[in-house]
């Protein structure tokens, strides 16, 4: 009876380990798919500082009429936002003319609209009127609120 009851309890305990060890393995692919669906559901951005080109008209006159459109044709990006610096604390020039933000769905999708045509035509577009060397490029994925 002593062995039968011993006997009972192993099996007890190793049901209740094998149990503990679903229900960790459970735990860690659910959250592992919580975690990239987050990573997959991120927004991505190209952030482009433009530099102060020599004529702020004619630069502006381009960008405005040909080049901003040209994105916003794009279907994969989302929104494009463009924004003028102001100047420094101490009245300063600030180093850069624009800078734009153009939003994607995804990293995915940043990079699937990089090897598109369109993008091809609208890195073609920049070389016509941007000095090289003259601006910056970001690539981000926007961080989750927290």
């Amino acid at each position: 009876m002593c062995q039968d009851h011993s006997r009972r309890a192993a099996l007890a305990n190793a049901r209740k380990g094998k149990d503990d060890m679903i229900a960790q393995k459970s735990t860690a692919i659910a959250a592992s798919l919580l975690f990239s669906s987050a990573a997959l559901a991120a927004e991505a951005k190209i952030t482009v500082l433009y530099a102060q080109p020599n004529s702020a008209e004619e630069f502006d006159r381009h960008y405005f009429e040909k080049h901003v459109p040209m994105l916003h044709a794009i279907k994969e990006v989302k929104r494009v936002e463009v924004s003028r610096p102001g100047s420094g604390p101490n009245g300063a020039t600030p180093s850069y003319h624009l800078i734009t933000e153009i939003y994607f769905d995804s990293p995915e999708a940043l990079k699937a609209v990089t090897g598109s045509p369109e993008w091809a035509a609208v890195r073609a577009d920049a070389a016509t009127f941007i000095v090289p060397g003259s601006s910056t490029v970001l690539i981000s994925v926007i961080e989750p609120k927290h």
